[in-house]
């Protein structure tokens, strides 16, 4: 399935775009979409988003719906779009 994914400030200048759409397995979860994001633009890109410990705390991640925060373990579905948000 297919998930949009929204970037903004610092994301924009490391991926050299504000819209990616990546291909995930259905089931997936946001953790899936930010590993995808790093095998197409990087590592830099995910490391940027999440660690080891989930989100960054400077980074917010909402779904563009309904605004619900997100964090690596939320489910995201076909035709969802991602925001990432980086707060310097």
């Amino acid at each position: 399935m297919n998930v949009t994914v929204k970037l903004t400030g610092p994301m924009v200048a490391r991926t050299g775009t504000r819209d990616a759409r990546v291909a995930v397995p259905d089931e997936a979860t946001v953790e899936d979409v930010v590993e995808q994001l790093g095998e197409r633009y990087g590592p830099q890109v995910s490391a940027g988003i999440a660690d080891g410990l989930g989100i960054r705390s400077d980074t917010s991640l909402v779904r563009e719906s309904d605004h619900e925060p997100l964090s690596v373990h939320s489910p995201v579905e076909a035709g969802d779009t991602v925001c990432v948000q980086v707060h310097a």
